[in-house]
């Protein structure tokens, strides 16, 4: 980790299998829509069978809806700004409770040719899309992906943590997280990416440097109280 985080003992814990949770959000690109579900774009691996929230804010129409991961697959790797090799997924998702007329609407928005042509097609049906119909969106289809990302803790001081997650974050990103202490109960927090790598012994695995912001004064008495009893 970065030089100021050690002005707090650091405290192994890899053994004590201590997990927490981070909530982050991602700009995700949508290849196709239907009124069943989306495919789209990310720069991170996905978990079948897991939902995840997914916003969408297209002329003035605002959807937040539910969405269930059912195929991924590695689409292409790109090269970041400092020349690594950064994997994009393609991810295909399935809707979970959203209402067809507001999914009817946003594809009028984001693919109009496709659902004109659609509908002239189909005259006799031009209010009711059926839901295997696919529409592709083009360029600049975007939505925001809540992502939750489980993870382990190797070690722990009052001002940051040294986890393992199965995903890249940036540095300098800014997350949400939450740590699961033994006894049920829990802490709540902000954080700052300071360093990610990929670990040696496990290629699919990365220690992430997290540096702590603006815990609450209840949660932060929590940590203390949890590193005391590493003393």
């Amino acid at each position: 980790m970065v030089k100021d985080m050690r002005r707090y003992k650091r405290f192994a814990i890899d053994t004590m299998k201590v997990k927490g949770r981070i909530m982050f959000s991602k700009i995700v690109d949508i290849i196709d829509i239907s009124l069943g579900g989306i495919a789209l774009k990310a720069d991170r691996r996905l978990n079948i069978g897991s939902e995840y929230i997914l916003k969408i804010d297209e002329k003035g129409l605002h959807i937040s809806v539910k969405a269930t991961v059912v195929w991924a697959s590695l689409h292409q790797s790109v090269k970041s700004a400092n020349g690594d090799l950064v994997p994009i997924y393609a991810v295909g998702m399935k809707f979970n409770g959203a209402s067809n007329e507001k999914i009817s609407e946003l594809i009028k928005i984001i693919a109009p040719a496709q659902y004109k042509d659609q509908a002239a097609r189909e005259a006799a049906d031009t209010n009711d899309l059926r839901i295997h119909m696919r529409f592709h969106v083009g360029d600049g289809g975007k939505a925001v992906l809540t992502c939750p990302e489980n993870y382990s803790i190797r070690n722990v001081s009052m001002n940051g943590m040294l986890i393992e997650a199965g995903n890249v974050l940036k540095v300098d990103e800014k997350i949400s997280l939450e740590i699961s202490l033994p006894g049920n109960s829990s802490i709540t927090s902000h954080g700052r990416v300071v360093s990610c790598t990929q670990m040696k012994d496990s290629p699919e695995q990365y220690a992430i440097g997290i540096e702590f912001l603006n815990m609450p004064p209840d949660n932060s008495g929590l940590l203390g109280r949890f590193i005391s009893m590493l003393t």
